[in-house]
């Protein structure tokens, strides 16, 4: 059964609700079962609902993960969004690093959700359904930061793009350590990370 419901939540607070929560019961699934074990008769048992509710919100296993990744990306572009509105140069690129790597700490089980889901959904012809194509709109706004603070003389002159896409990497780098590395201390890495990309952008007398 497809659902009418518009894919961004429209409909009551209580069918809103649901559907918050079978996202909620979908992450949490992934995160400890990995792609392959999490079925949708196991989502909806954390639900604790029927396979039919969560096909009634979500029309096919396909469509629940892609909102999953859809969901985990806003959240952080909204948490990001809060920290460099109003900013420029340092303050803006502090924000911009610290709000990144701060969602990751506190999103673990998002984190290791979206990583799966990107490694292993494919699409109808077998190839990976995240494969990027055209331009990426989380490079560019990195990139109008980098270019405002130029603008605003607080940073040298530099190629933006290139220092978007080294910084870009490690926040991606910081991602992986966090699915693969029980060790990895985010709060050092942090630190050292906000301060390599001050250095790197300062602008010197």
């Amino acid at each position: 059964m497809r659902s009418t419901r518009e894919p961004d939540g429209a409909g009551t607070f209580t069918e809103r609700a649901r559907r918050e929560q079978i996202l909620a019961c979908a992450v949490e699934a992934i995160a400890e079962l990995g792609y392959g074990r999490a079925s949708l008769a196991e989502i909806a048992r954390r639900a604790g609902v029927s396979k039919g509710v969560v096909s009634y919100y979500f029309p096919g296993k396909d469509r629940l993960l892609e909102q999953v990744v859809a969901d985990v990306y806003a959240r952080a572009g909204a948490a990001v969004a809060e920290a460099t509105t109003g900013r420029t140069g340092t303050a803006a690129l502090r924000g911009y690093l610290e709000a990144n790597l701060g969602f990751l700490a506190g999103h673990p089980a998002g984190i290791r959700a979206v990583t799966e889901i990107v490694m292993n959904l494919r699409g109808s012809d077998g190839a990976p359904r995240f494969t990027p194509t055209g331009a990426d709109p989380v490079l560019a706004h990195l990139e109008q930061l980098l270019r405002d603070g130029q603008r605003a003389g607080e940073f040298r002159d530099f190629d933006a793009r290139s220092m978007a896409v080294l910084l870009r990497g490690a926040i991606d780098t910081a991602s992986g350590r966090l699915v693969t590395d029980p060790g990895f201390d985010l709060a050092a890495y942090t630190r050292e990370l906000v301060g390599t990309a001050e250095l790197a952008t300062r602008r010197t007398p």
